[in-house]
């Protein structure tokens, strides 16, 4: 643990955030993730910058945009580097790398992939300790950008 790391209670955007990036609301958890960020200094700016640059990766995927995973997911991969500790505010840093490496890396190494379908992919969780994510309504993710079918 950091000697500056934030102690929970975590903010509620930040524990909300992981709620919709582990229900595959990736834009959602940007928009929400945003807002903190901006306001954030040090390490736990560069944490955010981390989380936002994995969910706007499979943000990318849903689109069908190649190149953007690719940048995304490289970018993620560097804030992650920043972060001098394996958990911090809760979240297992390593494991998340490990399981964004393993579905991106097929596409690095084989140019002529293609993108297999968003629905058909197996995105990563992020993986925490110590917090239960908040689950955010149907009228928070209206807000935030998009709506959700009643049957998820």
């Amino acid at each position: 643990m950091l000697h500056d790391e934030p102690q929970p209670p975590y903010p509620a955007a930040y524990t909300k955030g992981v709620w919709l990036f582990n229900q595959r609301h990736f834009f959602e958890c940007h928009e929400i993730l945003e807002g903190i960020w901006l306001e954030s200094v040090g390490f736990e700016k560069t944490f955010y910058q981390m989380i936002i640059h994995a969910a706007v990766c499979f943000v990318h995927w849903e689109n069908g945009n190649r190149k953007g995973v690719l940048s995304l997911q490289h970018t993620f991969e560097l804030k992650a580097k920043q972060i001098p500790a394996p958990a911090y505010m809760g979240l297992e840093i390593p494991v998340l790398v490990k399981d964004m490496d393993a579905l991106v890396s097929p596409l690095r190494l084989d140019p002529n992939l293609d993108l297999r379908p968003f629905e058909e992919i197996l995105t990563p969780t992020l993986p925490t300790s110590g917090f239960d994510p908040l689950p955010v309504d149907e009228h928070e993710l209206l807000v935030l950008g998009r709506h959700v079918e009643e049957d998820e």
